[in-house]
């Protein structure tokens, strides 16, 4: 169950319980949390928590990263949240983001998002998949790559 982040503010355990619960898989919720964990571990990997949700990003190469939320919060904190992910990730170094999701209601946040973007050059494509969708998140004008 959802919890909003306004009115109580959950641990890290509970929001991957609760998002492991949420996500819609074959698998069950304590297999899906074992390896939320596992992935929030591995090396090259940010974790950025916005109210009651948590988004992972793995650096890709140079300013590209591939994220996804971990979410366990009301919609409307959902979508602040990732407004705000949206602006700190691009003050962290990243010019792209890709993300790979399966349920379609999640496409409903890029749109919202795309029609009051944080930065100005901010804008995402989507593409359907075998398994679901990609979409790919230009944050604002691009920089020089890393060094």
């Amino acid at each position: 169950m959802l919890v909003d982040s306004k009115n109580k503010e959950l641990g890290t355990e509970a929001i991957l319980m609760i998002a492991a619960q949420e996500t819609k898989s074959k698998y069950p919720a304590s297999t899906i949390y074992a390896a939320m964990v596992k992935e929030m571990n591995m090396q090259g990997t940010s974790i950025v928590r916005n109210g009651n949700t948590l988004f992972v990003i793995h650096n890709a190469e140079g300013r590209v990263g591939v994220f996804r939320a971990l979410n366990a919060d009301t919609a409307r904190n959902y979508l602040e949240s990732s407004y705000a992910f949206i602006q700190g990730a691009y003050k962290m170094g990243f010019d792209t983001l890709v993300s790979e999701f399966e349920d379609p209601t999640i496409m409903n946040i890029f749109k919202a998002i795309s029609r009051n973007p944080p930065q100005e050059g901010m804008g995402y494509r989507a593409e359907k998949t075998n398994r679901g969708f990609r979409v790919t998140v230009k944050l604002g004008p691009k920089r020089a790559e890393r060094e």
